[in-house]
Formats: C-alpha cells, structure tokens, sequence
C-alpha cells in the first residue's frame, strides 16, 4: 500500500505538504498541487478514512434510530436521510429501537463513544431527561416526534392541525360519531394529534367517547383487531380517524369480509398516503405528508451543527400536509 512518504518523496515535498493537498489546505502553490495530485492519480493512492477520522474527530457518519424500518413510512424516511446523507458525503447507521427505551440508548452510546458525529431520533422511547446529557457528545434532532421542553431542533409536521382539517372533513361529509386511532400513548406528536381531534368536534359541538377511541394502532393487523373491536360496540361510531394507513387498510378489509360497506357503514381517513391507499377497495382518504422531504431536510439541518460550529437550540419545522380525499369518506 502506497504511503505518504513515498508520494512526498517522488514530488520532493515535505509529508506534511502532501497530507495539506489531500485534505485540501491553502498553502500549497498550484504547481506543487497539481504535481501531488498527479502522482497521487497515477499511484492510485486512498488515505486512511479511519486515520483521518482520528485527526479530524469527525467519522462522518449519521446514526438515525427508528421503531423499526419495514413499516412503509419509516422505510421512506430511511430512504430520504440516506439519500440526503450520500449526497453531503455522510454514511447513515439505522437502528432499530422496536420502540424499546434501552434499543434507544444503545445509539446514544455510539454518539458517547464518538461512533457517529450525531443522531436522528426517529421516535422518542425515553423520557427527555435521560436523552438530554447526551448533547454533550455531539447534535441530536428530532424528526417525525415532538416534545414539548426538548432544546433541539425539531422537524415534522403540524400534528394538531392535519388531524382537526381530516376530522373536520367527515363533520362535513355528515358524521357524528367519530373514533379516533393512535399508535403509542408516551408519544407528544400522537398527544397533539389527539387534541387536533378533540378541537375539531367541539369546533362542531360534539364530544369525543372515550370508547371510540383505539390504542396501539401500527401495521394491518392492528386494522384487524380495531374492526374486531368497534363491532363488538353496543354504539359504534361511523366513522374513523386512523392516523396510519395500514391501519386504515387492515380496517377496510375486515369490515368488508364481514359484509360492511366503507364509507356507508364505517367512512375512513389515513395517515401518510402510502401506496397502499390507492389498491385497496375502496381506496383510503388520507393525509398525504412528504416523507422523502422530511428525511433530506432533517440531515441538511443536523448537518449545519458540523460544519458551522452553531449552537444547538430549539427550533421547530414544520412541513405542509394536505387531505387527500378518495372512496373511503
């Protein structure tokens, strides 16, 4: 393997003045570069990224944690922090917590132990106090969560508000009895989306039931177990805010195999517009959100913390989303 030395010896220069050009210092007159950097091409020569890495302190490297990445929103999410990544030269590691507290803090190690330059948290499992020590070590950001006292920036959408304008729209379409799904009850960004529903029926003079309202809604099967629920209701609602498509998918399925008709019988909004929404029978109002953006625009914002020595603080972002309306309601 060709050395430094070896370059700086057939260019009759000094080790320093090739590792200036290979980390492209001034200093260098443009003659000697150009001499260095064709020895370098001719040698085919590749510098240590791990030897770099200790002089720098920097590897690099992103770490980003989600729940888990075979859901369809999480692995678009990945999509687009990696693709954001490998354009500004930056490696993603994926962690999967399987909304696990102590999963979580595993990647905080890596951040501790300066395995990765910083973290995307994806989800939040632990309490923001056991998280917030961790800044010392390098930038965290939160992406697709809220919290309502975490001094770091925060990306995502306005929860509150895609909620009440996807409740506000089967008000519209005549609905009374409104149930309402949610994934995980610790979640601030599911709290706000909660509250988004409430404001939308009292906006209208209805009051939520406290049994139309389903906890750990997160993939098909769920959909499955929620349908099972609701028609075992002495009072069912008539429709259903799911806050996940998958969810909404598994719903329609099994209410139709029991003869029910969507929206007649049960109208259904989703979450995320997924590619699901548009094979189903019927296909899934939903709220359509931009993942892919969300994704890119998270590692440009942590990327800002490395190269321009800025100070962590809170900040919040919040993308545009918007009803998209199909056969379900």
């Amino acid at each position: 393997m060709t050395k430094i030395s070896e370059i700086a010896k057939m260019c009759n220069v000094s080790k320093t003045t090739v590792s200036r050009v290979l980390n492209n210092h001034p200093y260098v007159s443009k003659e000697k570069r150009e001499q260095i950097l064709k020895v370098i091409e001719e040698l085919d020569y590749a510098p240590s990224s791990l030897a770099r890495n200790f002089r720098t302190n920097k590897t690099q490297t992103i770490a980003l944690s989600v729940p888990r990445f075979d859901h369809p929103f999480f692995a678009q999410l990945v999509k687009g922090v990696s693709l954001a990544a490998l354009e500004n030269d930056y490696k993603v590691l994926i962690f999967q917590t399987f909304y696990d507290s102590k999963n979580e803090l595993d990647v905080m190690g890596k951040l501790k132990n300066r395995e990765v330059d910083g973290v995307i948290l994806g989800a939040l499992e632990n309490e923001w106090n056991v998280i917030k020590p961790y800044l010392k070590y390098g930038p965290i950001l939160l992406c697709n969560e809220y919290h309502h006292s975490a001094s770091i920036p925060i990306i995502g959408y306005d929860e509150f508000e895609a909620t009440y304008k996807a409740v506000n729209h089967l008000i519209k379409k005549g609905h009374r009895k409104i149930g309402f799904c949610y994934d995980t009850s610790y979640s601030q960004a599911q709290g706000q989306r909660k509250e988004g529903f409430i404001k939308a029926l009292a906006d209208n003079d209805l009051l939520h039931n406290d049994d139309w309202i389903f906890g750990h809604g997160f993939n098909i099967e769920d959909g499955f177990r929620i349908c099972d629920e609701i028609v075992k209701l002495k009072e069912k609602p008539t429709a259903l805010f799911t806050g996940n498509d998958q969810v909404a998918a598994g719903i329609i399925k099994k209410t139709t195999t029991l003869g029910y008709k969507i929206p007649e019988c049960l109208a259904i909004v989703g979450y995320d517009n997924q590619s699901i929404c548009q094979v189903t029978t019927p296909t899934i109002t939903t709220i359509d959100i931009p993942i892919m953006e969300l994704g890119q625009c998270t590692v440009i914002e942590l990327i800002k913390y490395f190269n321009d020595d800025l100070e962590l603080k809170r900040d919040i972002i919040k993308l545009p989303t918007k009803l998209k309306i199909r056969e379900s309601t």
